[in-house]
């Protein structure tokens, strides 16, 4: 179906405009597709509107805020899974039980003893704040005990 004069002078005085492109479709009774096609070989462009941007800058924080405050048991319960499961991948990959007496019971008991003085801290402070690799490479350098052979460690008299 070929264009009429009327449809490309509509076509030309329309379409740089903001008027929706489902309007102009409507009007000369044409799919959108071939609009933008007959556009595009008439080099027409449209005015580039940016329909999505907020007005307000600090929308995405607000927006984060609010799924946090909705959200907070839920991401409060994953983190605890997340910090779980890497604690225990730790302590599979240093053996699973105190090198000291061979504790296994409980996990929960069983704590991270660094070889040497470290800068970062207790290791599970960088399990809950920092990325798994970096986990990883702070319990190459410690070794597992359980809960009394740790004490013991530190508190000799």
């Amino acid at each position: 179906m070929k264009w009429t004069k009327e449809e490309i002078n509509y076509l030309k005085n329309n379409y740089p405009t903001e008027i929706p492109l489902s309007e102009i479709s409507k009007k000369i009774d044409r799919t959108i597709k071939s609009i933008k096609h007959k556009a595009s070989r008439l080099e027409l462009s449209r005015i580039k509107i940016p329909h999505n941007k907020p007005k307000n800058t600090k929308h995405r924080n607000i927006v984060d805020k609010n799924y946090y405050n909705k959200n907070k048991g839920k991401i409060y319960n994953k983190k605890k899974e997340r910090i779980k499961k890497t604690k225990i991948e730790l302590m599979n990959l240093l053996g699973g039980k105190c090198k000291k007496c061979g504790y296994k019971k409980c996990v929960n008991a069983l704590e991270f003893h660094h070889k040497e003085k470290n800068k970062e801290g207790h290791l599970s402070k960088i399990i809950k704040n920092v990325s798994k690799n970096k986990a990883l490479k702070e319990a190459n350098k410690c070794i597992l005990l359980c809960a009394n052979c740790h004490r013991e460690l530190h508190y000799k008299p």
